[in-house]
């Protein structure tokens, strides 16, 4: 399987280079998304949960420290998993590789100028030092991804594409945000910045980002040496709103993304789901924020997605044909907390749980059936290095 993946990302990279000549430098100037959901994320994998949230203090002062927590399937329990050893006041990401098996990167941050990164073939319960990324991982929820044989790709600062073939492989150029740009369905959206990076089941690199053509949905597929427009299509009564993705994550074959629609008291929430790697998509319903903006975005089972919203709120749809429905408000006090230190994440059976970080304390909140708020059923205590950076 792995020399099938090698072979594949091999043969994918000559013919993109060949296609696209050189890789070009990012473009000067760049705009950022209007919206930016926290760097704090959930997403299932091979039926267990991973959860990333910052934990600590001050980031002012370094003393935010973020955290890796695991849950087993057949769990209602979750444990402490961040990888040791290196400082991850810059944040974690997560890629899942297949099986048991996932790989850590580390944002840089302060002196920290690339990106470290740790493997495990236990669900994080041991953790080996596993290369490097040299340019530093985007400060994007989905910037890093695997596939389910082992290959990895990641969204780089400098708006580059990298792939590697397996765990511990050398990284290689896939494309840029410019070459992305300039290719014919990056012209036709206009498309003004890359936020994320996935694999569809079948292994194949999936690019998305912020489109400046009203109504376009900016995701890309690789193929004949150029990107391919995949998006889903929206109603034409979303056709002139800006589109921007904020979240695009693969659970088990399904491929699911999360779309934000227009701009300021406008802006509706949708979510399209793929079987086949974008050939063909299924929209749920928009959901109106009415003001409100994304904390953090969270991809569950069956291809739920889950989202924390300002003000305490929270929102999820439950996969293909769903339609968006409001949970109670989040535990008391979370609104107040930093956005990166409450998240929704997969819960024991189909629904989500809530997590929240004080100080070194993580609290599960679980919401029971009928239930009308939600209920403490963990407390884990983290040990914080407090003035150990900086």
């Amino acid at each position: 399987m792995i020399i099938r993946l090698a072979a594949a990302v091999a043969a994918l990279l000559a013919a993109l280079l060949a296609g696209c000549g050189a890789v070009a430098a990012p473009q000067a100037g760049r705009s950022a998304p209007a919206t930016r959901p926290s760097l704090a994320t959930s997403q299932v994998y091979a039926g267990k949960t991973w959860a990333v949230v910052v934990m600590g203090g001050s980031s002012a002062t370094h003393n935010n420290f973020w955290q890796l927590f695991t849950r087993p399937a057949a769990s209602t329990r979750w444990s402490l998993a961040t990888p040791a050893g290196v400082a991850d006041n810059g944040g974690l990401a997560v890629a899942d590789v297949g099986g048991r098996s996932l790989v850590t990167a580390f944002r840089p941050s302060q002196d920290l100028r690339f990106s470290p990164l740790s493997a495990s073939r236990d669900d994080g319960a041991h953790w080996s030092q596993s290369g490097l990324l040299s340019a530093g991982l985007a400060d994007f929820p989905d910037a890093f991804a695997g596939a389910s044989g082992g290959g990895l790709i990641a969204l780089t600062r400098r708006g580059d594409v990298e792939v590697a073939a397996r765990t511990g492989a050398a990284w290689a150029s896939l494309a840029s945000e410019r070459s992305v740009a300039v290719s014919p369905a990056g012209r036709a959206c206009g498309l003004s910045q890359l936020t994320a990076a996935a694999f569809s089941a079948s292994g194949t690199p999936l690019l998305a980002g912020a489109c400046t053509r009203p109504g376009t949905v900016g995701i890309f597929a690789s193929g004949g040496g150029t990107w391919h427009a995949t998006g889903p299509a929206l109603p034409s009564s979303l056709a002139r709103r800006d589109v921007e993705v904020l979240g695009l994550a693969r659970i088990g074959a399904t491929t699911a993304t999360l779309l934000l629609v227009g701009q300021g008291p406008m802006a509706s929430l949708l979510t399209a789901w793929s079987g086949d790697g974008g050939s063909h998509w299924r929209l749920s319903a928009a959901f109106g924020l009415r003001g409100l903006g994304v904390r953090s975005t969270a991809f569950g089972t069956g291809g739920a997605v889950g989202v924390t919203l300002s003000g305490g709120g929270a929102m999820t749809v439950a996969g293909p044909g769903s339609a968006w429905r409001p949970l109670p408000a989040l535990p008391a006090g979370a609104a107040k907390l930093p956005a990166a230190a409450t998240i929704l994440a997969a819960g024991p059976g189909s629904g989500f749980e809530a997590l929240t970080a004080h100080g070194g304390l993580l609290s599960v909140w679980r919401l029971s059936p009928g239930a009308a708020g939600w209920e403490q059923a963990q407390v884990i205590k983290v040990a914080i290095p407090y003035g150990s950076s900086g």
